[in-house]
């Protein structure tokens, strides 16, 4: 397993977080991370710090 220390996701098929290959970018990043609680985690934290910067944060 690849790990990527930072969170600019340049690769939409690869786990920003810990450098997985996902099954696609956008339910397969979903399926990641219910099934990996250390990118969940990174995923909830990332999630939380810019909240702020989105105006009523976002539905997905």
């Amino acid at each position: 397993m690849a790990v990527n220390t930072t969170t600019d996701w340049s690769d939409p098929v690869t786990c920003p977080f810990c450098g997985d290959e996902l099954a696609s970018p956008g339910a397969g990043f979903v399926d990641h991370i219910d099934e990996n609680a250390a990118c969940e985690t990174d995923f909830e934290h990332w999630r939380e710090n810019i909240a702020g910067d989105l105006a009523d944060e976002w539905s997905g």
